[in-house]
């Protein structure tokens, strides 16, 4: 079969990726394969060369247009949404293609309503002057002229526009008509999955008998489970975001919540879901015909449009309307309870430890009954929640649970405080599984474990000490490290810290003001990885350092990575990224301290509730699971291949799924292309400082 290009013209805001993407899942499900263009995401990868003068956007039009027939002619459905402002550049789109292959529909929105709803915040941009040339302020948008289908978009609603959109192609090409599928495309898996993260929920606490966890105990005797390897880092970005995707951090480019995004400067900012450069596991089921729903993950703000709906996890601004998807569920939040709605406690570290105790059991409270609805009324196939208070919990909690032998009755009343809420988690887990059919596969996963830490390292102060870091003055007191309290000029290494120190190199050719030779590079890293490494004792504490080469950890090293990655005393103690410090080694004296750090053991339970329900015990154990696994295993219980490139293996949870797609393809996704800069990518300067804020508060930074 023929592909064909269906190419959506106009104004920013009037609905073409949004339709797009709706129509795709449309048709994917039908078994078509699909093809996404859309106009930003090739402007920021493919494109980003061309500017938007009149040579450069007939440029940019050109290239999508030719892109746009490679594909056709691989049989695919491409559905390219672009503005194409100008009739000539409409009429150049349709030479390329034959006249059956191509179909032009224009959304009819008016300015005022585009306006109105500005999802990227662009007009607001454009009407001060920031923005130049921009479509349909200082720029023209020519009405087209004889597009083939015309849809008021300001007049219908999505499903709406889907169905008028749907008929027309069906009756331009009949061959994508529903009559026209096969049965095997046509009979939809009706399996579901379900997960449910628990971030930082540690085997010696999930597989402890002792723990009294009824329902997750009773998912582990009907299916399988076991420790899950984390990342490395073992921290909540990237490992959550390995998880979704399938991809090590150095493929993504991630190496904790802040990121340096280029070697022209030396900051670094807080990354979201813009940053992310592969599609997650919801964008190919979504391709395939699924609906996602999905809770508080991490790295999801802002929420991008898809089909089905998402409340964004930590780091994210909860009054923003880039929290949730569609924007107008962020107003029904605050409809289920008393409290706000928060993706993390805020000032965890400092508030009273009653009062941080009723904010964890509010939040998760919340958060439950929040998912609780959404899969009450939301059609869906993949549902994914994350709840973030384990964590925040045992870094609070941590040195009250392991202490054997509390010193007074106020000790002694917080021994027992992350064992019941396990079993808060636990009971709320349960609910969820009332709500779910026989035909859903439930997953548990955590994305690192939690273990003692002892204390801090002071990086660059050991740095600075060793003349490796020169500063313009000393800091009259502790503070944190930025950039303009540096001599570069002076500086040879500098370190990011947080749950571990990210140590980079100031080189030649490759910092703006860097010093190291490169043909002393290797041989400098070397001997800075040995001094690590053997790390004298500091206090009277010895420490066993471990330090690793980016590109020995990865399968390929994108972004900004550190040149080295150092867990101190194998993460028994946490890296301090602030100078002026008295001592080299501290304990709770610094913002993020406290008696528990990451360790890469998280926990792994999957199971298929058919199994439960009827009783078949399985209680399989798996040893070597890893982040990695989870997409892999996510499809594979789907009974869809696994997308090319995709690291891991497909966990076995039983038999596999009898179904009709079993082994069908996915269909490709194409313009996930990430230009890592700063303009457009979620958080204004306010929120910038505002999360980095937090991540200080939570020892991230």
């Amino acid at each position: 079969m023929s592909g064909k290009t269906i190419w959506l013209t106009g104004l920013s805001g009037s609905g073409k990726s949004t339709l797009a993407s709706a129509l795709i899942s449309v048709f994917g499900a039908r078994g078509h394969p699909c093809a996404f263009l859309d106009g930003d995401v090739l402007r920021a990868g493919l494109n980003r060369d061309l500017g938007f003068s009149a040579l450069d956007r007939s440029e940019n039009i050109r290239r999508a247009s030719e892109i746009a027939k490679l594909l056709s002619d691989l049989g695919n459905m491409v559905f390219a949404a672009f503005i194409t402002p100008m009739e000539d550049l409409r009429r150049a789109v349709r030479s390329v293609f034959e006249p059956g292959d191509f179909v032009e529909i224009f959304l009819n929105c008016p300015l005022r309503v585009c306006e109105a709803r500005d999802p990227k915040g662009l007009y607001v941009k454009a009407r001060h002057g920031l923005i130049p040339e921009f479509t349909g302020i200082s720029a023209p948008f020519q009405t087209p002229e004889r597009p083939d289908f015309v849809i008021d978009t300001d007049q219908f609603n999505l499903k709406e526009s889907i169905e008028q959109v749907v008929n027309f192609l069906e009756k331009r090409f009949p061959e994508f008509s529903v009559a026209s599928v096969p049965k095997l495309h046509r009979d939809r898996n009706s399996r579901k999955i379900a997960v449910i993260g628990l971030d930082c929920a540690p085997p010696s606490i999930i597989f402890n008998q002792s723990s009294r966890l009824a329902n997750i105990e009773s998912l582990m005797r009907h299916g399988v489970w076991g420790p899950l390897k984390s990342t490395d880092p073992p921290i909540t970005i990237p490992a959550w975001t390995t998880i979704t995707t399938g991809r090590d951090p150095g493929e993504l480019g991630l190496y904790g919540f802040r990121n340096r995004l280029t070697h022209d400067h030396y900051n670094v900012i807080t990354v979201n879901s813009k940053h992310v450069p592969f599609p997650r596991v919801w964008d190919h089921l979504e391709t395939y015909g699924k609906r996602s729903i999905l809770v508080g993950i991490p790295q999801t703000f802002p929420a991008e449009p898809h089909s089905g709906v998402t409340i964004a996890g930590f780091p994210a601004i909860e009054d923003s309307p880039d929290l949730t998807h569609p924007h107008g569920l962020i107003n029904q939040l605050s409809c289920l309870g008393n409290d706000p709605y928060l993706s993390d406690i805020r000032d965890f570290r400092t508030l009273p430890k009653d009062n941080l105790l009723q904010g964890l059991y509010s939040m998760v409270d919340l958060r439950f009954r929040v998912a609780h609805e959404l899969l009450l009324k939301e059609p869906w196939d993949f549902f994914m929640m994350v709840e973030i208070a384990p964590d925040r919990l045992q870094h609070a909690f941590w040195g009250d649970y392991e202490r054997q032998n509390p010193g007074n009755s106020v000790e002694a009343r917080w021994k027992d405080v992350i064992p019941n809420f396990y079993k808060y988690l636990d009971d709320k887990i349960g609910g969820i599984l009332a709500l779910l059919d026989d035909e859903t596969t439930v997953i548990i996963v955590s994305d690192h474990g939690a273990k003692k830490s002892t204390g801090g390292v002071c990086i660059n102060e050991w740095l600075i000490r060793k003349g490796l870091l020169v500063l313009k003055e000393a800091p009259a007191q502790e503070t944190s490290l930025t950039e303009d309290m540096i001599d570069w000029d002076k500086t040879y290494v500098w370190s990011e810290g947080g749950y571990y120190a990210r140590i980079f190199m100031n080189l030649q050719g490759r910092e703006p003001r860097g010093i190291i030779k490169r043909a002393d590079y290797e041989r400098f890293r070397d001997n800075l990885r040995d001094e690590l490494v053997a790390m004298p004792e500091l206090n009277g504490e010895r420490s066993t350092n471990v330090v690793l080469k980016p590109e020995e950890l990865y399968r390929s090293v994108n972004g900004v990575a550190p040149d080295l990655i150092v867990y101190f005393d194998s993460l028994n103690k946490r890296s301090v990224g602030n100078v002026g410090m008295k001592s080299l080694l501290v304990r709770g004296n610094v913002a993020g301290l406290d008696a528990c750090n990451h360790d890469h053991e998280g926990i792994f339970i999957a199971t298929r509730l058919s199994d439960l329900r009827k009783g078949a015990k399985m209680d399989v154990t798996v040893s070597s699971a890893s982040c990695r696994d989870i997409a892999p295993t996510i499809f594979n219980e789907y009974g869809l291949k696994c997308p090319e490139n995709i690291l891991g293996s497909a966990i076995a949870i039983g038999a596999p799924p009898e179904t009709s797609s079993i082994s069908a393809e996915i269909p490709k996704i194409y313009g996930r292309d990430v230009n890592f800069d700063n303009e457009g990518k979620g958080f204004t300067a306010e929120e910038e400082e505002i999360v980095r804020r937090r991540l200080s508060d939570l020892g991230y930074i």
